[in-house]
């Protein structure tokens, strides 16, 4: 019984993910690259969002409709990128072919390195306003460095994967 569920949400959610109402959204390479952009910067906002909420910089009734407003459109913007990359990263392994699965080896693979990267500088650059800059190295302030980071290791395989994801065909019509 199990199997017969697994099967019938894994034929969905492919069916989902290659529905091309919404193709033109994310057709070119240029629209995918604006997608991501507005997405880093959603996520920006929200982290700045929160940030502000939790040092009590900005009151509740002003940041949360923010915040709820940006979240919206946050979802919305990160279903447009799984649509855009047809589910690499959504959809099961068995429901992808061999170009997918090689697809989202080469997006796993190129966000972890630049996850890594990002560690490495955020580490450098930790280490420099502290010994050079005279910044005090906080909790609160590595937490934030950190929840960052988590977050960029989280969304770097969807940013990834949207632009190195192929323009869709034109239309023969």
């Amino acid at each position: 019984m199990t199997h017969t569920t697994t099967t019938h949400r894994d034929r969905r959610m492919l069916a989902l993910m290659n529905e091309d109402r919404h193709r033109g959204l994310h057709a070119t390479r240029a629209r995918r690259r604006g997608l991501v952009a507005a997405h880093v910067a959603l996520t920006a906002a929200l982290l700045a969002v929160l940030w502000a909420l939790s040092g009590h910089d900005l009151p509740p009734y002003a940041a949360i409709p923010a915040a709820l407003v940006a979240l919206v459109a946050w979802c919305a913007v990160t279903g447009v990128l799984n649509l855009s990359t047809r589910g690499l990263l959504e959809l099961r392994t068995r429901a992808l072919d061999e170009r997918q699965l090689t697809d989202r080896g080469r997006a796993l693979t190129t966000a972890h390195r630049t996850s890594l990267a990002l560690q490495a500088a955020a580490l450098l650059g930790l280490h420099l306003a502290h010994e050079y800059g005279g910044a005090r190295l906080t909790a609160p302030l590595l937490l934030g460095v950190l929840f960052a980071l988590l977050v960029a290791h989280w969304l770097l395989p969807l940013w990834i994967a949207a632009l190195t994801a192929p323009d869709e065909p034109a239309d023969d019509a």
